[in-house]
């Protein structure tokens, strides 16, 4: 149904009448919508028209009566006949268009017209039209009406603060499992926490990285807590100065050159960056390793000081960490190497 304002010429000629428009748009008057809708058509059909014209140039290029001022009353009769198409029904583009909006500016329709809307069936040219102009009436009508998209939209959101490395560490071991399938996993996983602590005491991550993957086996052999993880990379004990959780397992020892089976108490942690944080507490509150810390800036003297200062048994415990730090995966960091960790628990004395 078309409104009377669409039948005052001046609406589609007049600034006057826009502002006009635009006023009784802020109001939410559903009239004002109406007439928006039908003078978007209408300029819809002035360019449909003026297209054909154009592509009838090329034929009558030669012709006497192709002139300007003959395409200049051909425009004016053609704005005419679309003004007229409008006001007698148009090719229902408008009403599309007001049902779109209708919603997006919160105007509420009378309920005459909500009752022939719902009694109305689209045609199939009037369905292709919806979905072809969903998006370019919408914003040509909000431009007619002086009214920005971003004016209907919610309030804009907050600016998030940016992310700060400890919080991004925080999300990844947050994800980690508590036992890694691969070698490959095991370092891709746990590097960003070892260069994270690995500065704290001197040393390359990487030597951390291959004394953790010695103690786990790469991970797969981390002590588990009944169905949860210890997070225990190093196989620090849990002696008389914990006073954390702490988990009871099997653990290889050797006691004069001899491999065997003992009980021990070994300390339990909410995650693998809390396991390298208390590796590097456990060496630098301990007097015993003081030497190893000063030898940290080569990393096979680092990790035989280690052993001289007693912190495994294994008499082979520095051979076996620097055979895996010389090793492909942890040396590039990108494909498993040909040397695997042994999967033995070392005990580690204070």
């Amino acid at each position: 149904m078309k409104t009377n304002a669409s039948q005052n010429a001046q609406l589609y000629t007049e600034f006057n009448e826009m502002n006009k428009l635009r006023q009784q748009a802020k109001d939410k008057d559903p009239a004002a919508l109406q007439a928006v809708a039908e003078q978007f058509e209408q300029l819809f059909m002035n360019m449909m028209m003026k297209s054909m014209r154009q592509a009838n140039d090329a034929f009558g290029s030669d012709n006497p009566l192709n002139s300007s001022k003959v395409k200049f009353y051909q425009g004016m009769a053609d704005t005419q006949l679309t003004k007229d198409l409008s006001e007698s029904g148009g090719i229902g583009l408008a009403d599309i268009i007001v049902k779109q909006l209708s919603a997006g500016y919160g105007i509420e329709l009378d309920a005459e017209a909500d009752k022939a809307e719902e009694k109305h069936n689209l045609s199939e040219s009037e369905q292709l039209l919806s979905r072809a102009f969903d998006s370019t009436a919408s914003a040509a009508a909000s431009a007619i009406l002086g009214q920005a998209q971003q004016q209907a939209a919610p309030e804009k959101a907050q600016p998030v603060p940016p992310v700060s490395e400890a919080e991004k560490v925080t999300a990844v071991k947050e994800k980690l499992p508590g036992r890694f399938e691969t070698p490959e996993a095991f370092v891709e996983s746990l590097m960003p926490i070892a260069e994270k602590v690995a500065g704290e005491l001197g040393v390359d991550p990487k030597v951390l990285l291959a004394q953790a993957a010695l103690e786990t086996g790469w991970g797969k052999h981390v002590i588990q807590q009944g169905a949860d993880s210890s997070y225990n990379l190093f196989n620090i004990k849990a002696d008389s100065r914990w006073q954390g959780e702490q988990v009871q397992v099997s653990t290889l020892e050797y006691r004069d050159g001899v491999a065997q089976r003992e009980q021990a108490a070994f300390r339990s942690y909410g995650s693998y960056e809390d396991s390298f944080n208390d590796y590097v507490s456990f060496l630098k509150g301990s007097p015993r390793y003081q030497n190893a810390l000063q030898q940290a800036a080569n990393p096979f003297a680092y990790v035989d000081a280690l052993q001289q200062a007693g912190y495994a048994t294994d008499p082979e415990y520095s051979n076996k960490i620097s055979r895996i730090y010389s090793g492909e995966l942890i040396s590039q960091a990108s494909n498993a190497g040909s040397l695997s960790a042994n999967s033995g628990i070392n005990s580690k004395e204070s």
